[in-house]
């Protein structure tokens, strides 16, 4: 069954199972880097908040060997959870007040998300670009996250210097940086059962606590410096994905253009496209304190 033929089938088991004046509408919904997913909006009539199913992951799970049923059911049941909009205030987003608290930040691509910077505010960082998002708990479909845009900027009546310093001091409350050897994350995937190759260089995994959009670990406060403190010396930052990045010690790399070159490699054939941070590196200087771009030639 190829995907067209999959959300055909989807859908009509959803108009037949769902109460009559339920709105199905497929919609494209803009996801980093550019990529577009297809969201299929399920609206019982009277509500005003519905779950939006990306059908393209979904598929993903059937050609994973998931069965058709199995899916359908799932999302029935997200469907029919009686208390969905309950659970959410929708006067939320009308008061800062109340979003300020959870407002933190994330970094992406500057030049693969150069639409979709012209919708919302950010701040330019090296190849990157900070913006800003809700972070959600204890929602009907578990943590969520909401981008923040320039019409929230309107209606707030607060400027972008407002969000970046609200969402500093959050961010490293709520998402604490996590620093492991490359050898422990390895032992922790694999639940201890496999041990990692010795290359002979040392590297080391960045990240948040929640595993989640933790590249962003690289703009909290003396974070690289200490980093440098423990390392002894300068170092590279290699962009592993949006969700970490890799650290490897100055000296323990006698041609930087190899790492360019394993960054892309991995970005081209084992990172998901919306997760890809960059194809180029960086290098922290322990007596500048700054980190310098080294892009990709």
């Amino acid at each position: 069954m190829n995907y067209q033929e999959f959300v055909g089938t989807v859908t009509g088991f959803l108009r037949e199972s769902l109460p009559c004046g339920t709105k199905l509408e497929m919609l494209p919904l803009e996801k980093n880097n550019g990529v577009i997913l297809d969201g299929l909006s399920i609206r019982r009539q009277g509500q005003k908040v519905a779950p939006a199913i990306y059908m393209d992951a979904c598929y993903r799970e059937y050609l994973g060997g998931r069965s058709l049923k199995g899916i359908c059911d799932q999302i029935l049941e997200c469907c029919q959870e009686t208390d969905f909009e309950a659970k959410f205030d929708t006067d939320f987003f009308t008061d800062y007040e109340k979003v300020r608290a959870t407002l933190v930040y994330k970094v992406i691509n500057a030049e693969k998300n150069r639409e979709l910077l012209k919708k919302i505010p950010h701040l330019p960082y090296l190849d990157l670009a900070i913006v800003f998002y809700c972070l959600l708990t204890d929602t009907p479909v578990g943590n969520a996250t909401v981008l923040i845009h320039n019409s929230h900027l309107n209606l707030w009546n607060i400027r972008c210097a407002d969000l970046y310093r609200d969402a500093k001091e959050n961010t490293e409350r709520l998402l604490p940086a996590r620093l492991s050897g490359m050898a422990e994350v390895i032992r922790e995937l694999s639940g201890g059962m496999e041990e990692p190759e010795d290359t002979g260089v040392p590297m080391y995994v960045l990240t948040n606590v929640q595993k989640s959009l933790g590249a962003a670990c690289i703009l909290y406060r003396d974070m690289l410096k200490t980093c440098a403190d423990r390392f002894g010396e300068a170092f590279y930052v290699l962009p592993s994905s949006v969700h970490e990045v890799i650290l490897v010690p100055a000296s323990a790399v006698e041609n930087q253009k190899e790492l360019i070159a394993m960054v892309r490699d991995i970005n081209q054939t084992q990172v998901r496209d919306t997760e890809i941070l960059s194809d180029n590196i960086y290098l922290y200087s322990p007596v500048s304190g700054n980190l310098t771009l080294i892009e990709n030639e």
